[in-house]
């Protein structure tokens, strides 16, 4: 049987401060995040009851709830009204990003269920699957109750787990479930291997992200036009600590970001000159790092194009150039030396 899911992420947010469907998690959103699972697990069409405001992957349907005042309830009738005739339907929280599509197969693959839902220390909370005939309990629900009294008395199956995964209401919710990067502040769930650069300080998982981007670029020319500019930008966001290796890396990138942004200079040329400043073994002084980034990685991989890809990073190296102002003064006088 087709299974749909629907995604609930109408709520007004009201004590994360901004919406926080949108809130940066794992190299896209948290909603983002909802969406990728429910499509490894299988489930379509992806029904996202949503704002009109938000904007959503091509690939997703939107239910669209201007009214988060009305509750939980109402966005759950939206949603199951846009279910395809005869599909069964997966409900997700838009603000449960760590649900894992294993877990979701799990609830796929109990037989002759009406509704089966997730069970933790005795607790049942969605994720749940509702058959077609039970769609009709969401009738009467009023506010931001859902399902739950439902699941008290109704027949339900279950798929147990040893807790739910954790909603996130404020931002120190969010903070929890997300490692910062210490290098460009962005969060990713954290990855269960060490990978990362030798002096590059970037956590496993953004230097994941950037090897993501690496890869577009190396497999297509529209995207590797940059691939020179991508590198020095993700460099001076990483710095590491203060160690000769390290200190040498931010110098000459930022050296690069400055004839790309102030001089025009094209990658040849670029590629030339780190060279030659990375043979003569010059002693480089640590560079304090700006406190924060505009944009981060996270921003590049959204592009859909090699013609957005670029623009990106174009802009991305702009902002990150900006970060630096404090070391403008310093950073010109050694590209005009190495023009020389």
């Amino acid at each position: 049987m087709q299974t749909a899911a629907v995604i609930l992420a109408a709520g007004a947010s009201t004590r994360f401060g901004r919406p926080k469907q949108l809130a940066a998690f794992d190299g896209g959103t948290m909603l983002d995040a909802v969406i990728a699972v429910a499509r490894r697990a299988g489930l379509a069409p992806v029904i996202v009851v949503a704002p009109s405001g938000v904007t959503l992957p091509a690939d997703a349907e939107r239910a669209t709830n201007d009214e988060p005042e009305r509750g939980l309830s109402h966005s759950l009738r939206l949603g199951l009204a846009a279910v395809p005739a005869g599909a069964e339907a997966v409900i997700l929280l838009g603000d449960q990003p760590t649900v894992s599509a294993g877990h979701l197969r799990r609830l796929l693959a109990v037989p002759g269920a009406e509704i089966v839902a997730t069970e933790a220390g005795g607790i049942l909370a969605p994720p749940i699957r509702l058959a077609p005939t039970a769609f009709g309990l969401a009738d009467g629900l009023e506010s931001d109750t859902g399902l739950r009294d439902v699941l008290r008395t109704a027949d339900v199956a279950t798929v147990s787990v040893a807790r739910h995964a954790p909603d996130v209401d404020r931002p120190g919710d969010l903070d929890a479930l997300a490692e910062a990067c210490p290098g460009c502040g962005a969060r990713y769930a954290p990855l269960p291997h060490d990978e990362t650069h030798r002096y590059i300080g970037a956590t496993p998982a953004c230097w994941a992200a950037f090897g993501e981007v690496l890869a577009r670029e190396f497999q297509d020319v529209a995207y590797g036009r940059v691939h020179r500019h991508t590198v020095d930008v993700y460099s001076v966001q990483h710095p590491g600590t203060d160690d000769r290796r390290q200190r040498q890396s931010v110098a000459l990138h930022l050296i690069g970001l400055c004839h790309w942004l102030e001089h025009g200079f094209e990658a040849d040329r670029l590629n030339a000159i780190t060279q030659r400043l990375a043979d003569a073994d010059r002693p480089w002084p640590w560079l304090a790092p700006p406190a924060e980034f505009d944009m981060t990685v996270q921003d590049v991989l959204v592009a859909r194009d090699g013609v957005e890809h670029v623009g990106l990073v174009r802009r991305w190296a702009e902002t990150t150039w900006a970060s630096w102002s404090d070391q403008h003064e310093l950073i010109r006088r050694w590209a005009a030396e190495a023009l020389h």
